[in-house]
């Protein structure tokens, strides 16, 4: 293997590295302020108390934006991963399967 290609492979894995992490990181974050919006207060003046220094709205929002970012990140594990992810596709849906997954 040359440097130039390993340099390459070592890029990709800590891309591929990075992007899992912030999947994880991300929906993680989307799951938690759900949750918090989940058992705050709802009713009349409930959107001024302060839940973790943040009111009732301000959580929404974050959850919204944070949900975006997750699923911009989702988006691009799919375009990287995309043969990856064809060839395990092709695995589980085929009636003679060879001796490893995902080939």
């Amino acid at each position: 293997m040359t440097t130039e290609s390993h340099r390459r492979v070592q890029t990709k894995v800590y891309l591929r590295a990075v992007i899992a992490l912030s999947l994880i990181a991300g929906w993680s974050l989307v799951t938690l302020t759900g949750l918090l919006l989940y058992v705050a207060p709802s009713g009349p003046r409930s959107g001024r108390l302060a839940l973790l220094f943040l009111t009732k709205e301000q959580w929404g929002d974050l959850h919204f934006w944070i949900g975006l970012l997750a699923v911009a990140i989702t988006l691009m594990h799919i375009a990287i991963d995309w043969r990856a992810l064809r060839g395990c596709a092709r695995y589980l849906v085929s009636l003679d399967r060879p001796k490893t997954p995902c080939e």
